[in-house]
């Protein structure tokens, strides 16, 4: 997720607020995932998606594969593979880096989705000139590809582009011709592909899959932003990056929300206030979580086409830990009742579940997406 289409999906994803429905048979059917690795896995941030390089503790990857983790997403830097952005040396070296990164995921047991992470100079780009965005994201993959398409027997899988920032319709015309283009150089390959913005579920539920069976649709689910976002201060001047204690679930005047606003006009945060007193009669609970997972299931059902829950996750900076966990585990259980994958947003910062200093794993986050159902926040519903 990029900082940019963080501020944009805030506001849009306030909107989406449902009223409660049925969860469906609380018995998660026996499912077989077309790809069994993307059952359960996470975002390893920092690797390869910033200008200084933090490798991942290999002692703390071993731990996590044992404890079930089964998939490993890989956000690339798209700029440093770019050669619009990119030297032709420093683009090789970071190609022989990714390729032994992989290779140590592989031999630590992961499956490997290699994401082409795009940051602002590509954004840009996008916005000045659609159609030499769309080149450099097909040149980024002649270097990328080549490296994913040998080690794909192996489990290794391409992402063309996380949250493209462009309307679904121009974004499926430019998606089709990348594929086309990355299938000379990864003709076997998976290629785990979207719908254009930040990936929402109702977009998903409206789209035609592209023409091609190798696919695997990712969805970024963090419904309700209010809650998922509260405390994120890179979201500013939107008034969730100035909330904290928003509870989830989330019930019609719910006292617990309707209390929030009184500090916040003390402290002069009256934007905030009145965002908060505006969601008076919203609602957003486990069964909404079930709900959408359903919707994404009966699409993957009539299309034939896989869909992993490719983000999702809490920011942990203003959260309660407990509703913090409840969420997560709602979403992981939720998925896999509905024979979804999932990857959580992300492994050691803002929204980890490794403490990125000591490299610690929280042991009770860790166990409400592993164990979903098993932790919650007390009173309430647990998702199955």
């Amino acid at each position: 997720m990029t900082t940019r289409l963080r501020r944009v999906a805030a506001l849009a994803a306030c909107l989406v607020w449902t009223q409660p429905a049925s969860a469906g048979s609380p018995d998660a059917p026996t499912c077989t995932l077309p790809h069994p690795a993307l059952a359960r896995g996470f975002s390893l941030t920092g690797w390869f998606d910033e200008p200084v390089a933090r490798s991942p503790d290999l002692t703390t990857l071993k731990a996590l594969r044992a404890r079930g983790m089964l998939h490993v997403r890989l956000p690339i830097a798209a700029e440093s593979v770019m050669a619009r952005f990119s030297p032709p040396e420093a683009i090789e070296a970071t190609r022989r880096r990714i390729g032994a990164g992989v290779d140590t995921l592989l031999v630590l047991g992961y499956a490997v989705v290699v994401d082409l992470h795009g940051g602002e100079r590509l954004a840009d780009l996008f916005r000045r000139d659609p159609n030499a965005a769309r080149d450099a994201v097909i040149q980024a993959w002649t270097v990328l590809g080549p490296l994913v398409e040998a080690r794909a027997p192996r489990g290794v899988m391409a992402e063309v582009l996380n949250e493209p920032p462009l309307d679904d319709a121009t974004w499926a015309t430019m998606q089709r011709e990348i594929v086309a283009s990355l299938r000379r150089v990864a003709p076997t390959a998976t290629l785990v592909v979207s719908t254009g913005g930040p990936q929402r579920v109702e977009r998903l539920t409206a789209a035609t899959p592209i023409d091609d069976p190798a696919t695997v649709y990712a969805v970024h689910y963090y419904d309700p932003m209010v809650f998922t976002h509260q405390g994120a201060d890179w979201l500013a001047p939107d008034p969730i990056a100035a909330l904290g204690g928003v509870p989830f679930p989330i019930r019609r005047a719910d006292p617990r929300l309707a209390a929030l606003a009184g500090p916040l006009k003390a402290r002069g945060a009256t934007a905030a206030a009145d965002y908060v007193a505006s969601l008076a009669d919203r609602s957003f609970g486990i069964e909404d979580v079930a709900r959408h997972m359903g919707a994404l299931a009966a699409w993957s059902r009539a299309t034939g086409r896989p869909v992993v829950i490719g983000e999702f996750g809490v920011y942990r900076g203003a959260a309660r830990a407990e509703e913090r966990r409840a969420w997560l585990a709602a979403v992981a259980g939720a998925a896999e009742t509905a024979c979804l994958g999932w990857t959580h947003w992300e492994f050691r910062d803002g929204f980890g579940f490794v403490d990125g200093s000591t490299g610690r794993i929280d042991e009770a986050t860790l166990s409400s997406l592993l164990k979903p159902g098993a932790t919650g926040a007390e009173g309430t519903e647990k998702p199955r």
